[in-house]
């Protein structure tokens, strides 16, 4: 199978240092080490299951190219959000896929499908060595559930992506197997990888039960969590009911089931109840401070790697890695390679309600497009820097106003305007970063959350509303409203209207998803699970220019800074690379469309 899913880096990157004593000074040597002696070693099997880890925080991590080895220039993108119309970009990524650049031979996806094959192959090794390791029976067990755990993940991974990809069972040959090389279908997919979650389960702490030293591995909450978002996605109009495909070939490949089956809601409502119902998580909650409302929302992401919400992370070391590529260069930051990375479109700031918790469209809602900012969903001013945002100083605390500008009179751009490598859309990012601290000396604590409680209630909203309980469904989306510190009301209904419709509560549910989950790597598969991509995906990457008039206010004006396209049903799915396809000798069948 090395021509498929070639894992190059499991067993000979994992590099034994031999010391010996040469003039007095030791002299370190490196030993390129064989299978065997990797899994009769017990710190270097760790160690090979320990790099199996490293790509879990491929849709999260905010440039996607450091965990693809091979990524090349088709893969040149930032964060996940950066390949949808939440985000304006410069990296050659988002051009590429939202012009509809992409092909099955290039792409920003080019070098995932193997890197995510090559982990699922080092999984089935470890699983297939682990009993000849020196390992106690209790730390076998372990290891064993991680390995599974993993295997399903990035199966789910794949499955995102791709819709039905090859099943390998336990094979971790280096050779192609007896078996045919083609793709099992979606349904066995999915019921495939929810199996491996149950059975993983079953070995797995809870995460109460997890020493500190192994926050950020496999826990049964883990497992519980991501089976649920797995059945909310197979539940989705995308997989439950009349498919995208194009043949009766590729249909079983893309669909759950091709006629619509209200009971995989069921399943999903039932998955997450589940998780809701573990003793160990709580959403993160502070409405104690009157200068910041929703302040539970903030603190999740920036004062510790580990809370009461994440369920699943991506550990990374300390710093202020995201200050550095999202923030405004006044502050100082170091861009990557000179290039705008993430920055929020003036899609997404629509999006952000007010925080009565009614849409900017509401005519009752209090919005005046001549302030745009003012009284906004708390959770706008922890994820957007606006014109005028209050940012700490780079060397205080002392609170300043970012000038996104352009004179009107002169016609001069302030510091931190729209310019070339600075931002693209008039706005920046600052989701998950720590803006009350003067950057010069900002060392944050954090994780970025793979998959967190807040998921978990939305997505038992969502189900509960598609059966048709949609009271219920807003009393569990009014948790986290009230979470992100909207004003209830007197109704005490955080802006939803009494009486409303299934369809109704339906767009205000996908509307949370995307202001809650912004910069999480969220968007991008909702957009398609909903198979609402062929209309927000067409938007347009848009921006805001902010003009200063001589009298010192300002005005606004859209402006679109990147002219998208989507072709359906093609870019539903990511194209099989057109290698793997070659490979199968005609067994592999492509996705629709390409």
């Amino acid at each position: 199978m090395k021509n498929r899913f070639f894992i190059i880096g499991m067993l000979i990157t994992i590099i034994a240092m031999v010391s010996c004593k040469k003039n007095g000074l030791l002299d370190p040597k490196t030993e390129p080490l064989s299978e065997d002696k990797v899994f009769a070693d017990s710190a270097l099997t760790n160690n090979f299951l320990n790099n199996i880890y490293a790509t879990t925080g491929m849709d999260v991590v905010p440039l996607r190219n450091n965990l693809v080895s091979n990524g090349g220039a088709s893969d040149n993108n930032g964060n996940l959000d950066d390949l949808s119309t939440n985000n304006g970009s410069g990296l050659s990524g988002q051009n590429v896929f939202l012009t509809g650049g992409s092909s099955p031979s290039s792409g920003p996806f080019q070098a995932t499908y193997a890197a995510y094959y090559q982990k699922i192959r080092a999984t089935n090794k470890l699983l297939n060595n682990l009993p000849k390791t020196p390992l106690s029976s209790a730390k076998k067990k372990r290891l064993a559930a991680e390995a599974r755990f993993l295997r399903a993940f990035y199966y789910q991974a794949l499955v995102r992506l791709y819709g039905a990809v090859q099943l390998m069972g336990d094979d971790a040959s280096d050779d192609f197997p007896t078996y045919e090389y083609k793709r099992s279908t979606y349904k066995q997919c999915v019921d495939y990888i929810a199996a491996e979650y149950d059975k993983a389960a079953l070995d797995l702490p809870g995460s109460l039960n997890l020493d500190a030293v192994d926050y950020g591995r496999a826990t049964s909450g883990a497992c519980k969590a991501l089976k649920a978002r797995l059945f909310i996605t197979a539940a989705s109009p995308l997989f439950n009911g009349t498919p995208v495909a194009a043949t009766t070939e590729q249909a079983p490949l893309v669909t759950y089931s091709t006629t619509y089956d209200v009971s995989l809601w069921q399943k999903a409502a039932d998955a997450c109840k589940a998780v809701i119902d573990l003793p160990e998580y709580a959403l993160v909650i502070d409405n104690t401070l009157a200068a910041y409302p929703g302040n539970g929302f903030w603190k999740m992401f920036t004062e510790s790697r580990k809370n009461s919400e994440y369920i699943y992370v991506y550990n990374i070391a300390k710093g202020k890695t995201l200050e550095s590529y999202w923030f405004p260069r006044s502050l100082g930051t170091s861009p990557f390679s000179g290039t705008t990375l993430s920055n929020p479109t003036e899609n997404i700031v629509k999006a952000f309600g007010m925080n009565n918790g009614k849409a900017i469209t509401d005519p009752s809602s209090g919005y005046v497009d001549t302030n745009p900012y003012n009284n906004r969903d708390p959770r706008f001013y922890y994820s957007i820097i606006y014109n005028q945002a209050m940012v700490s100083d780079k060397t205080t605390t002392v609170l300043k106003p970012i000038s996104i500008f352009t004179d009107r009179a002169t016609g001069t751009t302030s510091a931190d305007g729209i310019t070339q490598y600075y931002t693209k859309t008039g706005y920046y990012s600052r989701k998950m970063c720590n803006d009350r601290l003067p950057f010069s000396t900002l060392n944050v604590d954090r994780a970025y959350p793979i998959i967190r409680l807040a998921e978990v209630y939305l997505g038992y909203a969502e189900a509960l509303n598609e059966l048709g309980q949609t009271e219920l469904a807003v009393t569990w989306l009014n948790k986290i409203r009230d979470r992100a510190g909207i004003i209830p009301g007197s109704d005490g209904r955080y802006g939803i209207p009494a009486g409303i419709t299934k369809e109704n509560l339906r767009t205000i549910i996908r509307n949370e998803y995307r202001v809650e989950f912004y910069q999480e790597g969220h968007w991008f598969y909702d957009t398609r699970r909903w198979r609402t991509a062929e209309q927000t995906e067409k938007e347009g990457v848009n921006g805001t220019k902010v003009y200063r008039e001589s009298n010192g206010s300002f005005t606004y004006t859209s402006f679109t800074a990147l002219t998208t396209i989507f072709i359906s049903p093609q870019m539903y799915f990511v194209p099989i690379p057109n290698a793997e396809v070659l490979k199968s000798k005609g067994l592999l069948v492509q996705n629709p469309g390409w």
